[in-house]
């Protein structure tokens, strides 16, 4: 990975054979996912926090802030289905290929989706 990325911002990360579109905050650290007990967790330098990061727990993906007890609106792919994650922690299921992001950054404050 490019040295210079210090952001994923509307990037896919692969993630377990799984595809996740990813909001603008994910910080990615250290360039590099740790193994943790069979799973991924996206962690920061000193390794005791989670900074906005996906964890892959019991193969469901979780976006979690830095208290870990919050999910920030996001598009999740998981077996080719998407699920649109909501700031209070809803889960909406949106059949594949159903929608398309549009060109506007995906952001906390809206969401902007063009249906096919």
């Amino acid at each position: 990975m490019n040295e210079s990325l210090n952001s994923v911002n509307e990037s896919f990360l692969l993630v377990d054979e799984s595809l996740i579109l990813a909001d603008e905050s994910l910080i990615l650290v250290n360039e590099s996912f740790l193994p943790v007990d069979e799973s991924l967790i996206l962690a920061d330098e000193s390794l005791n926090s989670v900074n906005e990061s996906l964890i892959l727990v019991n193969e469901s993906f979780l976006l979690v802030d830095e208290s870990l007890n919050s999910v920030n609106e996001s598009l999740i792919l998981v077996n080719e289905s998407f699920l649109l994650v909501d700031a209070d922690q809803n889960f909406t299921y949106l059949p594949p290929y159903s929608l398309i992001p549009s060109a506007s950054p995906i952001s906390r404050q809206s969401k902007q989706w063009d249906y096919l």
